[in-house]
């Protein structure tokens, strides 16, 4: 009886410590993601923090363990990346390789179907919890809506293919006590929410349609973090309010490139953002009636005055000159 007990308690412990061991970061959660230049740990204030895997130690990801940051790890499960350290074993699968990505540069679509791509991610995930990551962020698990993919592939891939695919990766990073988040591919979160600790999500706020929402059940108990990138939403910042309303997504804005930097999006900031686009509507309107006052009244005094082909002529030459100088522009 003793030893059946033991056995139990054993069991248990075990089970207690491998539920502890993964990390689970709940709704709310402040983050980062820096996938390009420097990180100075100093200045980060996320909770969390996501960096490339191959591009940092074990010491530098220890360095922000001792600051108090959780850390995700990023590499692409979707794609061949030519700058991995381990891009030669994807040439020693045959068939693995595909065409081009034309999202970045150095990356081609895989075959994520085949049973040789298996290994080289284990082994990624492998070094992740080597080099003590707390997560990964496996990314382009969406090569079955690439357009590419569908036209070139004598048999595209399927969403069922890419759920088999999403749901190996979770089991596996599970078994190595690491957590995974869910990368996009909100095709298929229904299917496979359920076996992810977190999701990321690119751009939700970028999109025409409010693609954010359709995290509303996911984010009740779990994480999303987002990007948003601020030169895509231009004249409409107030959109991040409207498609966020309501959503405890955890959203960072940035330029452009994956820099350390950012805005922490606040639901607060909110009125800030409505009334800085109406401004900015009320002055652009403004300056465009003046403008248009101005050329009626240039263009009635050339009328009177009878010298109405020279100032065509001059308005010509003006949009003339622009021209040249926008395609000087672009040439540099």
């Amino acid at each position: 009886m003793n030893i059946l007990v033991s056995i139990v308690l054993l069991v248990i412990l075990f089970l207690i410590h491998t539920v502890e061991a993964i990390w689970q970061p709940k709704p709310g959660t402040t983050w980062n993601i820096v996938l390009k230049g420097d990180l100075d740990i100093k200045k980060e204030k996320a909770e969390a923090v996501e960096i490339d895997l191959h591009s940092h130690d074990a010491e530098f990801i220890q360095s922000l363990h001792n600051a108090g940051k959780k850390v995700i790890c990023y590499f692409s499960g979707g794609t061949y990346e030519d700058f991995r350290p381990d891009k030669d074993e994807y040439s020693k699968v045959d068939g693995l390789i595909k065409n081009k990505y034309k999202g970045w540069e150095g990356e081609s679509w895989v075959d994520i179907r085949l049973d040789g791509l298996k290994p080289i991610l284990t082994e990624r995930m492998k070094l992740a919890v080597t080099k003590k990551c707390d997560a990964i962020d496996v990314d382009n698990l969406d090569g079955c809506q690439d357009k590419s993919v569908m036209k070139k592939w004598d048999k595209p891939l399927t969403k069922d293919d890419a759920i088999v695919f999403a749901k190996w990766l979770a089991e596996t990073a599970h078994n190595l006590d690491l957590a995974i988040g869910l990368k996009n591919a909100l095709f298929m979160i229904e299917e496979v929410g359920g076996d992810f600790d977190f999701a990321i999500n690119e751009s939700c706020v970028n999109r025409e349609y409010n693609e954010c929402a359709l995290y509303k059940d996911f984010v009740k108990d779990k994480a999303v973090f987002g990007i948003t990138y601020q030169y895509l939403l231009k004249y409409r910042m107030n959109r991040i309010c409207d498609y966020l309303d309501g959503l405890n997504i955890s959203m960072i804005t940035k330029e452009k490139e994956l820099v350390q930097g950012g805005e922490q999006f606040k639901q607060s900031t909110c009125p800030l953002y409505y009334t800085y686009a109406f401004i900015r509507k009320v002055l652009f309107w403004f300056s465009f009636a003046i403008l248009l006052v101005i050329f009626v009244y240039l263009f009635y005094r050339s009328i009177v005055t009878g010298k109405l082909k020279q100032w065509t002529k001059a308005i010509i030459g003006v949009f003339e000159t622009i021209i040249i100088k926008i395609k000087r522009l672009f040439k540099h």
